[in-house]
C-alpha cells in the first residue's frame, strides 16, 4: 500500500512539474533553434522590410523583449504583442503556438518568429516562445527611472565612478546577481552610458519605457540592500 502511495505522488509531482514547465514555453510543429538569427525587435523588423523590398520573405529571428498583452483575432487567432529596446512587435500564434491566456504583462521571453509578406506587407509569425528570468538584457537599451549610480563594482559599497540622471538612456552590456533594494528584486547590471562611461548600477531603477512599477516580491533567500 505504502509503494502504491509512494507512486501516486511521483506521478502527481511529474505531472505538476510538466505542467510548469510547459507554462514557461510553446513552439510549434518541426521547430528548430537553428534557423533563427538573434536581433533586437526592432532590427529584425528592419532587416525583413529589406529583404522584402528584394522579393525576399520568411526569414527567422529570435529577440529578447517583455510581453505586453494578446487579443484574439475575428478569425479564431490570436496575436501578441512585444516591446524592447525601443521597439515594438505584435506577431500572430494563428500557425498553432501554444500560449498561455493568464501570463502577466512585462514577462521577460524569448520569442522565435519569422516574416512573410500575405497581404502585399510583411508580418510576423509567432514560432516559439520561452520564458526567461532576466530582469533586463544584454545589449538593450534602457531608461533610468530615477537619479541613479554607477559604481565601480557590483555592490554598495563599491566606489561611486559616475550616475545616471532620470530619463536618461543606457545600454545593458552584463548582467550581475540578482539582489533586492529598496524593496525590489531585480539584479546589478553593467551599463554604458551615452558618453560611453561603464559601470554597474541596479536594474530595478532601469525601465524599458513600458514597464509601470508595481510591488514587487522579496524572496527569502535574498538579504535586501537598503539604498541604490
Amino acid at each position: 500500500m505504502k509503494k502504491k502511495i509512494a507512486f501516486f505522488v511521483l506521478m502527481l509531482f511529474c505531472l505538476l512539474t510538466a505542467e510548469a514547465q510547459s507554462a514557461r514555453s510553446g513552439f510549434a510543429d518541426g521547430f528548430s533553434i537553428d534557423r533563427y538569427e538573434k536581433k533586437t525587435l526592432g532590427d529584425a523588423y528592419e532587416t525583413a522590410q529589406r529583404s522584402y523590398e528584394r522579393g525576399i520573405s520568411g526569414e527567422h529571428f529570435k529577440s529578447y523583449c517583455h510581453f505586453i498583452n494578446q487579443f484574439d483575432w475575428s478569425n479564431g487567432g490570436t496575436q501578441g504583442r512585444f516591446y524592447g529596446d525601443d521597439s515594438y512587435l505584435a506577431g500572430d500564434f494563428t500557425k498553432g503556438v501554444p500560449f498561455p491566456k493568464d501570463i502577466p504583462p512585462f514577462t521577460s521571453l524569448i520569442i522565435y518568429y519569422h516574416f512573410e509578406a500575405p497581404y502585399y506587407a510583411i508580418f510576423p509569425y509567432i514560432d516559439g516562445w520561452e520564458v526567461v528570468n532576466e530582469a533586463r538584457f544584454v545589449n538593450q537599451k534602457y531608461i533610468a527611472t530615477d537619479n541613479l549610480k554607477i559604481r565601480e563594482s557590483p555592490s554598495l559599497s563599491a566606489k561611486q565612478i559616475g550616475r545616471l540622471v532620470k530619463a536618461e538612456c543606457a545600454t545593458v552590456i552584463e548582467l550581475g546577481k540578482d539582489v533586492i533594494i529598496d524593496g525590489i528584486e531585480s539584479a546589478w547590471v553593467k551599463v554604458r552610458t551615452k558618453d560611453g562611461a561603464e559601470g554597474w548600477c541596479f536594474a530595478g531603477y532601469l525601465t524599458d519605457g513600458t514597464e509601470y512599477r508595481v510591488p514587487m516580491w522579496k524572496s527569502d533567500d535574498k538579504a535586501e540592500e537598503k539604498t541604490k
